[in-house]
């Protein structure tokens, strides 16, 4: 397949407000010095065990074509009585063959999955090549209940994030969502089960590194502006914890796109130390700007390295 991509830069609206001032360190967090032992970090995995034979129930509330461009609006069964809403986004498959999937996951944005950044992130990949199922993170987007009703940072910290039983319930229940999702691409959509990734921006990008961790059939991992912990966090648990979790992710490669001047995922806070820990293969690219924006040449390099990870997989 023969693609020519043109990329511009822009600010990606999938996150949080811009945080100034000086962020306070997360107490009792020892995980990035010291992460948890293999037999500690075995009864974290109890957390995210999902029932397989559990029908996807998937509905298709819409589909909808646009220049060789496939949508599908749906919703399926990730736990009892527990529904996700996604959009698949498929362009034209080469005849006879399985394409490579990738699960895409939004940051603190309320529109979640169909923040504009996303729709256009979701687009350029699928142009690309990939089977695209973005879905709504628990409490945002189509999902979105009495929890959160701004989506202030404030209200988002002081009602989830800074909130260590509810965060991890919400992770654990997130984290099952995508396994739910691969089985959706591969079982329903015809996707390479040897060829499906994951994409996580921001907040989106923190959990991706936790379900990398624990979903082995997830590979490549793509991180975007993640980090340990944003600047307003202030306590997690250490199930929850991506330091925990992203050495487990090798060897399968990731690659992790951050901002130098970026206030929310610090980055010698918060971003240097969690790739510190993560195994080989690693990179990372640092574009010179704050949370959330991409230049061309950071687009650029995602398809590449992408495209160059799928291969390799083949």
């Amino acid at each position: 397949m023969r693609l020519t991509i043109l990329v511009l830069p822009f600010v990606l609206g999938w996150g949080l407000t811009l945080q100034t001032g000086t962020p306070a360190v997360p107490a009792g967090d020892p995980w990035l010095t010291k992460p948890v032992d293999d037999r500690t970090f075995n009864t974290y995995l109890d957390f995210f065990t999902y029932d397989r034979q559990l029908p996807l129930d998937l509905k298709v509330a819409k589909v909808e074509d646009d220049q060789g461009l496939r949508r599908e609006r749906l919703s399926f069964q990730s736990t009892p009585g527990v529904r996700v809403t996604g959009i698949l986004f498929q362009g034209p498959a080469a005849a006879g063959t399985k394409p490579p999937g990738l699960i895409l996951l939004h940051g603190g944005g309320p529109q979640g999955k169909d923040t504009a950044g996303m729709i256009r992130t979701a687009e350029l990949l699928s142009r690309a090549g990939w089977s695209v199922l973005s879905l709504d993170l628990q409490y945002f987007g189509e999902r979105s209940t009495q929890l959160l009703t701004t989506f202030s940072d404030k209200e988002k910290h002081d009602n989830l994030y800074n909130q260590p039983s509810v965060y991890l319930a919400w992770v654990e229940q997130v984290v099952k969502d995508i396994r739910r999702g691969i089985d959706l691409l591969v079982e329903q959509r015809g996707v390479d089960a040897r060829r499906t990734g994951i994409v996580g921006a921001s907040r989106g990008a923190i959990v991706a590194t936790i379900a990398a961790g624990v979903d082995r059939r997830l590979s490549p991992a793509l991180l975007l502006f993640a980090g340990h912990y944003d600047a307003g966090e202030n306590n997690h648990l250490p199930a929850a914890c991506p330091a925990n979790y992203i050495a487990r992710i090798a060897p399968r490669p990731v690659l992790m796109i951050n901002g130098t001047e970026d206030s929310d995922m610090i980055k010698d806070r918060a971003v240097e130390p969690l790739f510190k820990l993560a195994g080989q293969p690693k990179q990372i690219v640092w574009t010179a700007g704050g949370h959330m924006f991409m230049t061309e040449e950071n687009r650029a390099a995602m398809i590449q390295w992408l495209r160059e990870q799928d291969k390799k997989a083949r």
